[in-house]
């Protein structure tokens, strides 16, 4: 696996990857402005939840890296999810902290945005879509 990916199609996976990492992590369930996801569920497990985080942060930074995100994103990335492992790690009002604190969230939207911009993509694009829709979208012009 090369360390930093050249092509279009390689960039799109890795963004697709990096997205859904971000969705399983902290947004499965939806409750009003409050959402629910992997993450936040093993967080009330202990070690678990660090195990999964530290797992899932690691993903998107290598991820960020292979795809050749700017150095500040992925230093931004990183900050936000140690800040929310660490967190986590505070006995009870912890975890439930880190329900709030959707950090891989963030920092899936940090890296899928600088893919984005590589790619020349539209600002307009944003991480919540899909790649289908994505291609659709540029193709119609819009």
């Amino acid at each position: 696996m090369p360390l930093v990916v050249k092509s279009d199609d390689q960039l799109l996976k890795i963004r697709d990857s990096v997205a859904l990492v971000g969705r399983l992590s902290d947004g499965l369930l939806r409750f009003g402005p409050l959402s629910l996801g992997i993450d936040g569920v093993l967080s009330w497990v202990p070690g678990l939840g660090e195990a999964y985080s530290a797992g899932a942060a690691a993903f998107i930074l290598v991820q960020g890296l292979r795809a050749g995100a700017p150095a500040p994103t992925l230093i931004l990335a990183a900050g936000l999810m140690l800040g929310r492992t660490a967190i986590s790690a505070i006995p009870l009002a912890g975890p439930l902290a880190a329900d709030v604190f959707v950090a891989h969230r963030w920092s899936a939207q940090l890296v899928v945005g600088a893919i984005d911009r590589k790619l020349g993509r539209l600002s307009a694009i944003g991480p919540h879509l899909s790649r289908r829709r994505d291609t659709a979208r540029l193709t119609a012009g819009a």
